[in-house]
């Protein structure tokens, strides 16, 4: 055959192509195009010589490990240096240390660990399928999340029987990650949170408590357990059992239960009408709605009180779940709508607040008026608790709470300023010299410093002594005590829910027999016939006025002494206002502990976060000194200008309120940071700006209205046109107290199975010990006997 030589040289030219081609590994395998020195380029998410290794997902790594000498130059370099720069899986370079912690420019760079990373660092790479293979307790395509428990018993945790689950993931088997087939095998994901709860992220259940937000680098990550009603667990693997109050603590006192306040009221008469529903939360935050309830401006439908068909919603509520409960009311004015009051006699502890559904139809509201306006609120009047932390009684003194002020008017009597409303005196008079000793023995210390104790009692005083210039009183100090009051059994069928009531006591050497000085009123009364003879109960923890500043403590305009050597100076409060029926308080000074921890002198300053415990009570906290013209005016001021007479303040103050959420909003159109800024808003309506970007959130809304205004140095004018021109009143007056429970003296006496039995967990069913009966253990019954848990029925008789 002859052949063309053309045709010899095309053929020979295409043979060396071809040679040329075979040169890079595999043929790149397919996944990449050969290049010069015979070097694949590989695809996107392919790797290797060959380009036959996958690249597996990347997420947020859960931890930051060194990748090691990745440019095999004997070395790894440190977080700074970037190497291997348009390698196939790191394009543009990576450490081999740490994460890098500057940009291209130098500037230094923050929260730069939990850098990307393969498989997020908590599982291996299957190259044959780019598939993670991950580490038990982790899943995702990117093993980027921490797997939720489950009561799978198997050796991989989040895996179980098959069939039982819609989620599967990727589980690491225990075979080499590399170059192999079927390593990583599909399972399914059974039973996450035991089938009684959701799996969320830390950023979703952040938010399902009281709207908390949560921003770490792992929010997306990290996951939990939202469990059912009725279970518990980090697997919501465990039953709850019923909770009820321990018979033996009401022996000595009484349960504090939620009494709830709600007010329906029209500007006009006999124009309210519709219907609404409740919303009630139970001791473990499940929340249950009513049926619709009718109501009216009168009070009463068909002549059934508008209690009464409250109270039947509530009681129709599916399992049990209030089991008795009271209702008063009140109509407002004439046909203006209706206040009443429930407490929850059957639902102890620490209840969410409940809430009101005036939507039934959608978005149009179904509780209306014909004519003028409506408001609505709710309040809890008494904030139920499930912990004592006032469990011992001063034995041997009963008191009562009286107003300082004159039985003929209830107007003030001389020398009372805010933070002194009342003082304590004996059943039938001023206290006897010895019922003083008992008392003061009873408070003890106030600060957490024995070192600065007095007289023979060996007690704190809770008083600070102040100067404006003009003269010197006597104030509430920094560490006043708390006391809680509870009415003594004065016939036979004591009522156990009888309320309580907090409040805050300093001592007055210069009131003569109105020595115990008490900041809130829990009565009217000003007359020992008229008050309520009450038990005193005392505590441990700590009470302390916050404020912030550089002063050693709080104090207005303090003598020149060791701890303050220029005298004069005055400390900065934290006050805050606040609506009624709201639970916000907006405060002069960010309180959050993240932004402003508290002081390395804890007298001064202490900060606030989720969890503390507040007492806000009204004790007609007010302006400065009014037109008093002194050098220093004190803090507050030394008259009750905000408060008329006795009958002015809230008469139920006295609660601890647990702090729910602290944080910061931007600045708006009304807001300043400039607490002490004085406008004319008389000349300037719109030039009115407060300080409301600093909020506290606590779990109950207040019952009164906290005011504004300016604490330091009020307009020196009295109410009117005259102090519109000089208004300065842009925070709040309220004064704002921390409390620290102590261990010693606290006492849950709320509990599962009332402290009287044991709660068995797999069946939710109260084993109560020998000598108690019922459902939650809270009946004593002298031939009650328990069933040990292996006997057949496991219950109790009698």
């Amino acid at each position: 055959m002859r052949f063309h030589r053309g045709c010899i040289v095309l053929v020979l030219r295409a043979s060396l192509s071809g040679f040329a081609r075979a040169e890079c590994p595999n043929a790149c395998s397919g996944h990449g195009q050969c290049g010069p020195h015979d070097m694949c380029t590989c695809d996107r998410n392919w790797q290797g010589a060959d380009c036959s290794l996958r690249t597996c997902p990347f997420g947020k790594s859960h931890v930051d490990t060194p990748k090691g000498d990745l440019d095999a130059s004997l070395m790894v370099g440190d977080r700074n240096e970037v190497v291997v720069i348009d390698s196939t899986v790191y394009p543009y370079g990576t450490t081999e240390g740490f994460p890098l912690m500057a940009d291209t420019a130098g500037n230094v760079l923050h929260n730069t660990a939990h850098d990307y990373a393969e498989c997020s660092n908590k599982g291996l790479c299957d190259r044959a399928r780019g598939q993670c293979e991950c580490l038990p307790g982790y899943d995702g395509n990117a093993c980027q999340r921490a797997t939720c428990p489950t009561d799978a018993k198997t050796s991989t945790p989040g895996s179980g029987v098959a069939g039982r689950s819609n989620i599967q993931f990727k589980a690491f088997t225990g075979g080499s990650a590399f170059l192999g087939t079927s390593k990583a095998s599909t399972v399914p994901l059974t039973n996450q949170c035991s089938g009684h709860g959701t799996c969320m992220t830390i950023e979703q259940l952040a938010l399902l408590d009281n709207n908390n937000i949560y921003e770490l680098w792992d929010k997306d990550m990290s996951m939990g357990c939202k469990c059912d009603h009725g279970y518990f667990g980090p697997d919501c693997g465990d039953r709850m059992c019923i909770s009820g109050i321990d018979p033996l603590y009401t022996d000595d006192t009484t349960a504090q239960i939620t009494y709830t306040t709600i007010r329906f009221e029209s500007s006009d008469a006999g124009a309210l009408s519709g219907e609404y529903a409740i919303k009630f939360y139970d001791i473990t935050g499940e929340d249950w709605i009513t049926r619709a309830i009718p109501i009216s401006g009168t009070g009463e439908i068909n002549s059934i009180t508008h209690c009464d068909s409250v109270t039947e919603a509530l009681l129709e509520l599916p399992n049990g779940v209030i089991p008795s409960i009271e209702c008063s009311q009140s109509v407002i004015d004439t046909n203006r709508g209706v206040e009443y009051t429930l407490a929850f006699t059957g639902n102890p502890g620490n209840l969410r607040q409940l809430e009101l559904d005036q939507y039934l139809d959608g978005s149009r509201p179904t509780v209306e008026v014909s004519t003028g306006t409506l408001t609505t609120g709710v309040h809890q009047k008494i904030v139920g608790e499930s912990v004592d932390y006032f469990a011992d009684r001063c034995e041997g003194i009963t008191v009562k709470v009286l107003a300082d002020s004159a039985d003929s008017d209830d107007s003030w009597n001389v020398d009372v300023r805010p933070g002194s409303l009342a003082y304590l005196a004996g059943p039938n008079g001023p206290l006897t010299a010895v019922q003083k000793k008992i008392l003061k023995k009873c408070l003890g210390d106030s600060d957490w410093d024995p070192e600065n104790n007095v007289e023979v009692a060996n007690w704190d005083t809770g008083a600070n002594t102040e100067t404006d210039g003009d003269g010197t009183y006597n104030m509430i100090g920094a560490f006043p005590h708390a006391i809680k009051v509870v009415p003594i059994e004065s016939s036979a069928g004591y009522n156990i829910h009888t309320p309580s009531s907090y409040h805050l006591v300093w001592y007055d050497a210069d009131a003569t027999d109105k020595e115990f000085r008490v900041a809130n009123l829990n009565s009217g009364a000003n007359l020992p016939a008229e008050a309520t003879e009450m038990y005193v109960y005392t505590t441990k923890g700590t009470v302390q006025q916050m404020g912030y500043g550089t002063e050693t403590e709080i104090g207005d305009n303090p003598p020149q002494i060791a701890d303050n050597s220029g005298g004069g100076s005055s400390s900065t409060r934290i006050v805050g206002y606040f609506d009624k029926d709201t639970n916000r308080i907006y405060t002069n000074y960010d309180t959050s502990c993240r932004n402003n921890p508290s002081s390395p002198n804890p007298r001064n300053h202490v900060c606030v976060e989720k969890g503390d415990k507040l007492f806000v009570v009204d004790s007609c906290w007010g302006r400065g000194d009014m037109g008093a013209g002194t050098l220093n005016p004190i803090f507050g001021g030394t008259a009750l200008n905000e408060c008329a007479d006795s009958t002015a303040p809230n008469m139920n103050s006295g609660n601890i309120y647990t702090v729910t959420k602290v944080y910061n909003v931007p600045m708006g159109s009304n807001s300043t940071n400039t607490p002490s800024t004085t406008v004319d808003i008389v000349a300037d309506p719109t030039a009115k700006h407060s300080v409301d970007t600093n909020i506290i959130e606590v779990n109950a809304n207040f019952g009164w209205r906290g005011l504004e205004g300016d604490p330091e140095n009020s307009n020196l004018q009295p109410a009117g046109a005259t102090r519109d021109t000089e208004w300065s009143d842009n925070t709040g007056v309220v004064v704002l107290f921390h409390f620290t429970p102590h261990n010693d003296g606290s006492y849950q006496y709320v509990s599962q199975c009332s402290n009287r039995g044991h709660c068995n967990n797999e069946n939710g069913v109260c084993e109560c010990f020998d000598g108690y009966t019922g459902i939650d253990c809270s009946i004593q019954n002298v031939l009650a006997k328990r069933v040990k848990p292996n006997d057949k029925e496991k219950k109790i008789t009698a």
